[in-house]
């Protein structure tokens, strides 16, 4: 079942990145704002999951959406084949990924109320 799961979550988050690869014309721009979304969505449904007990969804979430969504390929293909900026472009995903998760954890934690 959590095959399925993971699979069924990996076509909807891989259908959504490629909607911002059509809204983005910049390659490099799409994949920074999904990789950074998937992030931040990753974060949020961490701590989502552990104070409420949710376990159903943490594989069609998690690994499936969030998954499909970032790509860590697409960043390396940049990095090699992109715009001549790629050691800055790799910076700049992972310190910005670092720091929305920095942020969104601890807000999470604030208005997610532990499951009684």
């Amino acid at each position: 079942m959590s095959f399925l799961l993971v699979g069924l979550g990996s076509i909807a988050g891989s259908l959504f990145r490629f909607a911002l690869g059509l809204i983005f014309s910049n390659s490099d721009a799409g994949t920074l704002a999904a990789n950074l979304i998937g992030v931040s969505i990753a974060a949020f449904l961490l701590v989502l999951m552990e104070r409420r007990g949710i376990t159903q969804l943490r594989w069609l979430l998690l690994p499936g959406f969030c998954g499909g969504l970032t790509t860590f390929s697409g960043v390396t293909v940049l990095v090699f084949e992109g715009t001549g900026n790629g050691a800055l472009y790799l910076l700049t995903t992972a310190v910005l990924s670092l720091l929305l998760v920095i942020l969104i954890i601890p807000i999470a934690k604030k208005i997610v109320p532990v499951r009684s």
